[in-house]
């Protein structure tokens, strides 16, 4: 039984390194000016952090929205309301950053600022710092 708690711990803390490293990423694309791909590493590095939570808690963790899992983990813990807002900004970010006619006829590089990426790297940590301190650090 211990291999397999130890096999969990692995599989949730490398889900969790590998969203740290994508907010990472996400942070370089921003400080470059690459807002599109910053706002979708950011969505994903909030995916990963989630998939790390539901997978410490053996919840399923199958989908790539943020609403989705978030909707999953309040099976586990009570999400603040707020977060199923925030969550669907973060998730539009999920298709219309990288392919172009998602969203208009520009590729997405021209329909992002600095200030949209900003906001999403705010919410998304604000996520992330929430579902640290209330499950992966609990």
């Amino acid at each position: 039984m211990k291999e397999k708690k130890d096999l969990n711990k692995l599989i949730y803390e490398s889900w969790y390194k590998q969203a740290l490293r994508d907010r990472e990423v996400a942070n370089l694309c921003l400080e470059n000016g690459h807002f599109e791909w910053a706002c979708f590493c950011y969505q994903e590095s909030t995916v990963k952090i989630l998939k790390a939570a539901l997978k410490k808690s053996n919840l399923e963790s199958f989908r790539h929205s943020v609403f989705n899992l978030l909707e999953t983990l309040s099976q586990k813990i009570s999400i603040p309301e707020e977060f199923f807002e925030i969550a669907k900004e973060i998730d539009k970010h999920y298709i219309v950053s990288r392919y172009p006619g998602a969203n208009m006829l520009k590729p997405p590089y021209e329909n992002y600022s600095l200030k949209e990426a900003q906001r999403i790297s705010k919410l998304s940590e604000k996520i992330t710092d929430f579902v640290t301190q209330n499950v992966l650090n609990s």
